[in-house]
């Protein structure tokens, strides 16, 4: 322990020269801490907004390049062929991706529109003023020819492949009543429906009564069952309600949709159903509908349309993985890459949070450069003064060393020297920087708002009616708000350990020259 007592006593014996190290210290300390908390600020704003949002992982139609390919073809010919065989989500992989321990649960959902059968809709709130401008108005129909009032959908159907829905696990659904549908519900197709709160109350419904929908309005179903011989049975779709929900999910008075929205869009008037129960329902309508139009020669109708098979109706567009973490969605993505196919894909999200959170990007990089930059040059001035130091300090070398004490323990004790004056230097940088740090992390962040105008690019969305995005809708400023630069106990260790890193480093140079040094010759020069 003696190179430790002597390293405190050259300390005290040369303060100029220590106070200017520890100014030097100091210094990088200071430019040191402000990089760091702004690079850490930068990466927590990011990781409290990922936890903030769904974790969520879409594994889906890659619409915009499948356009684009169909757009290349030259014929129509090729065109429609190519339309026809839109490829669709694989369920074999979809199930096995399913059993990863990452996720939570899957929404592989079809939702279709639908008329509600002896039963009334939840009111949206805009009822009067669509009845102002006029209700409806007189369509033909392209099977039957017959003129009919059009009557806009009033419920949404959605058909779920699998029981753990998302909704239910983000607590965006709740279940007041009865139960969710099973898996033995899936397997066997059961008819059966959990349908919200306020449906039941509007219509005096319990679990265990049945209702009916149909996926055509009434003078329609009447001319179909006519005209085509198909029964009751055929066009409605009867289900038991086996439980009751409600869901924080509303219309939004001020929207500029909401004076014509259809009743089917208020989130009150969603059915949820076993998808292989919706599935044979509209396999079987649809293709007696396919029959009757093949066998009275109406080939228009059906033109380029293959017979309808039950996977037509069991195969999704997409299926929506929520998992457990969203620190797993990386991982996820990339360990199921195999599964993606030429028009399917994952989609997490990243490029448009990523577009978001570019001036978060672009602070954590200039940060880490200017705390690269500081430390490096931290290393050649130290380790230039400690070199230039040792000429004069060649007769103390030696004396040491002719005294037997090792080169070894001479080097511990000019570390021992740089590591209290860097302590002390990093330790009233710690307090200093402490006061600044946040604000010069947001004057930094302030400016390159000001000074950077991008506008920030999104995918082109193609969906169908009732087709859903899981994925958490944030704006640029929600994410800045969770920007905030503060010294905290990690950070601290983190410049320290960074100072003591730029000491162990700056004293390799002068250790080397030590080692080369003969006390001997040393002593009778």
């Amino acid at each position: 322990m003696n190179y430790m007592k002597r390293a405190l006593f050259y300390v005290k014996r040369k303060m100029s020269k220590s106070i200017i190290l520890g100014i030097t210290f100091f210094m990088i300390g200071n430019l040191v801490l402000v990089g760091l908390g702004i690079s850490n600020a930068a990466e927590n704003a990011k990781q409290i907004t990922r936890n903030k949002m769904r974790a969520v992982v879409a594994y889906e139609m890659d619409y915009e390049t499948f356009w684009k390919d169909m757009e290349k073809l030259e014929s129509d010919e090729e065109r429609n062929a190519f339309s026809q065989n839109m490829p669709r989500v694989d369920n074999e992989k979809v199930k096995t991706m399913m059993s990863d321990e990452r996720v939570a649960g899957v929404n592989q959902l079809i939702s279709a529109v639908a008329y509600s059968n002896g039963f009334e809709n939840v009111p949206v709130g805009n009822e009067n003023k669509k009845n102002e401008g006029g209700s409806g108005g007189v369509s033909i129909d392209a099977v039957t020819g017959v003129e009919y009032v059009y009557q806009e959908s009033n419920l949404l159907v959605m058909a779920n492949a699998y029981p753990n829905m998302i909704e239910f696990l983000d607590n965006t659904f709740t279940l007041q009543e009865g139960r969710m549908y099973t898996q033995d519900d899936i397997d066997n197709s059961n008819r059966v429906a959990v349908i919200t709160k306020e449906l039941a109350e509007q219509n005096g419904l319990r679990v265990g009564d049945t209702i009916k929908y149909t996926m055509f309005q009434g003078s329609q179903l009447e001319e179909y069952k006519t005209t085509m011989g198909i029964s009751e049975d055929d066009c409605i779709m009867e289900v038991e309600i086996i439980g009751i929900y409600t869901t924080i999910n509303d219309v939004d008075p001020n929207s500029e949709q909401f004076d014509w929205m259809a009743p089917y869009e208020s989130p009150k008037n969603a059915i949820l159903v076993p998808l292989t129960a919706h599935a044979d329902f509209s396999y079987n309508l649809i293709s007696k509908v396919y029959d009757y139009f093949e066998k009275t020669g109406n080939t228009a109708m059906i033109e380029g349309q293959d017979r309808p098979t039950l996977n037509d109706y069991l195969n999704t567009n997409k299926a929506t993985f929520l998992l457990k973490n969203a620190n797993d969605i990386h991982s996820f993505v990339d360990d199921n890459k195999s599964n993606e196919e030429t028009y399917i894909k994952f989609n997490s999200n990243e490029k448009e949070f990523n577009e978001l959170a570019k001036p978060l990007d672009s602070l954590s990089f200039f940060a880490n450069v200017i705390v690269w930059i500081v430390a490096l040059n931290a290393i050649v001035i130290i380790s230039l003064v400690t070199a230039l130091t040792l000429k004069t300090r060649e007769f103390e070398i030696g004396v040491l060393l002719s005294l037997g004490v090792s080169k070894v323990k001479v080097v511990l004790q000019l570390f021992t020297e740089l590591l209290i004056i860097g302590l002390m230097g990093f330790t009233l940088a710690v307090a200093s920087g402490s006061l600044i740090a946040g604000q010069i992390g947001d004057l930094v962040l302030d400016y390159q708002q000001n000074n950077v105008d991008e506008e920030i690019e999104t995918d082109t969305n193609y969906s169908w009616i009732g087709d859903q995005s899981y994925f958490t809708e944030i704006s640029q400023d929600e994410l800045l708000q969770n920007y905030h630069v503060s010294i905290n106990p990690i950070l601290i260790l983190e410049i320290y350990g960074l100072g003591i890193l730029v000491v162990f480093v700056s004293i390799l140079i002068p250790s080397a020259m030590i080692m080369r040094l003969n006390p001997k010759r040393i002593m009778l020069s």
